[in-house]
């Protein structure tokens, strides 16, 4: 299965994983001067906002799945098959209330992976340095307010896995790949799935009582990027 191409575009795009982790892996590194990214220095819990803000979202616009599914159609953003499965999931959240969140755009390498190195150890090395992972519905919103996302750009949000229909652990990425244009598709979720260091999430900042809580927490040892 490929990109469906011309006048066979439709709503639901068929982006296999593979595919598409091999578009991003080629394009990622190209495209990453052409977008605000956050500094790669040594940071730690007490200076999470040390971190550029690379964009600030609103969530709690739009009510539920179907008022996203409408949204992202007038839109003319496609949606992958695999992250609109996800996206009609029990398990998929989404808030009841609205809620501004501040957003980092980070690489792999500027997390301290210095080739490769698996989802999960990503995840755990953004924690140390004060970021946290993005609520779901972080993509969705984000999709529709990032028109501008260069073309062969992609971005991956940061987020706790939604199991496919099929039972594969998947994540939200967001693209502008030629022909089809903006794109909300779906990523590899699994836990030991290897992200090359050009990779780049999409992670949120803690609000002011997470990190007051952070900070409080005798459990929580300030940690620098390696």
């Amino acid at each position: 299965m490929t990109l469906q191409h011309g006048s066979r575009c439709a709503r639901r795009l068929r982006m296999p994983l593979l595919i598409w982790l091999g578009l991003a892996i080629s394009l990622s590194g190209a495209v990453a001067q052409e977008q605000p990214g956050a500094q790669s220095d040594g940071v730690n819990l007490n200076k999470p906002a040390h971190f550029q803000i690379w964009q600030k979202i609103a969530l709690g616009t739009y009510n539920g799945v179907d008022a996203y599914r409408r949204a992202l159609e007038s839109a003319g953003i496609k949606i992958g098959d695999a992250a609109d499965e996800i996206l009609g999931r029990p398990t998929f959240p989404y808030g009841t209330m609205k809620t501004d969140v501040e957003l980092v755009l980070v690489s792999a390498a500027d997390l301290g992976v210095e080739t490769e190195s698996s989802l999960a150890d990503v995840y755990k090395r953004a924690r140390q340095v004060g970021l946290e992972l993005c609520p779901a519905e972080v993509g969705l919103q984000l999709r529709l307010d990032y028109r501008n996302q260069p073309r062969g750009d992609a971005l991956t949000i940061a987020m706790e896995p939604v199991a496919t229909y099929s039972g594969e652990p998947t994540i939200l990425a967001l693209a502008n790949f030629v022909p089809s244009g903006l794109l909300l598709i779906g990523s590899d979720g699994r836990s030991e799935f290897m992200v090359p260091s050009t990779f780049r999430f999409v992670f949120a900042l803690p609000t002011n009582e997470r990190l007051e809580a952070m900070r409080d927490d005798p459990q929580v040892v300030p940690t620098s990027s390696e």
